[in-house]
């Protein structure tokens, strides 16, 4: 089925620090997002990898755009950016996969995977069981100590048949509604999501130490 690739990268990465947004930050000598997009132009039903940038670097990053690659104006939140990739990808598609601009080592599988599930049930996620005990806290103090086997850490790509997203991002453009995890904010207006397991390489580059493990990954990858 063909699938359309989202990739909202207009986010200013404030948690990571310093004047690069993360997304541009480099791996291996080429920005991260680079690496991203050329990881889902390997997938021959990938039909269009639509990204979303700020509108300050459009007319830049948009002059590098390679076949198959549109850059949109992304919005304010996360959520923005989808909806405008959405409505403004210029390719006919039966699927729409989502991923962070700074997850750069998701596996093939995990791809084939979520796509699949989505193609079946109407929307899919990868997510990893979680290891650590977890704690609510209140004012300070732990509160309550929740359920291990009923949580996941998800991750993406999370995948949408075309219809069940655009239902989605409509009801939430009607309600004034907002969200960093669109898998979830479909279970919200009552879409099934179907959990795929995720993988541990497939880890959100968020602070300098991410960076610093992503480049030890591709050095030891480039090597085998």
């Amino acid at each position: 089925m063909p699938i359309l690739v989202i990739i909202p990268a207009a986010g200013t990465g404030s948690r990571f620090g310093g004047d690069i947004p993360k997304q541009f930050q480099a791996l291996a000598g080429k920005p991260l997002l680079q690496h991203v997009v050329e990881r889902f132009l390997f997938h021959q039903d990938v039909v269009r990898v639509v990204v979303a940038v700020s509108e300050q670097l459009l007319p830049a990053v948009s002059q590098t755009a390679l076949d198959r690659v549109q850059f949109v104006s992304g919005g304010a939140t996360r959520l923005q950016s989808v909806t405008r990739a959405f409505r403004e990808a210029q390719d006919e598609f039966d699927l729409v996969a989502i991923h962070d601009a700074v997850r750069p080592f998701f596996a093939d599988a995990t791809f084939r995977a979520v796509a699949d599930a989505a193609a079946e049930s109407g929307a899919a996620l990868p997510g990893l069981k979680v290891a650590d005990t977890i704690h609510t806290v209140r004012d300070g103090f732990l509160d309550l100590t929740l359920d291990r086997t009923t949580l996941i850490a998800a991750q993406t790509p999370q995948c949408f048949r075309r219809e069940v997203l655009d239902d989605v991002l409509r009801k939430a453009e009607d309600g004034g509604d907002d969200a960093t995890d669109e898998a979830g904010l479909a279970a919200r207006y009552g879409v099934k999501v179907k959990i795929v397991p995720g993988d541990t390489i497939n880890f959100k580059i968020t602070r300098p130490d991410d960076l610093a493990l992503a480049e030890t990954i591709y050095a030891r990858w480039s090597e085998a």
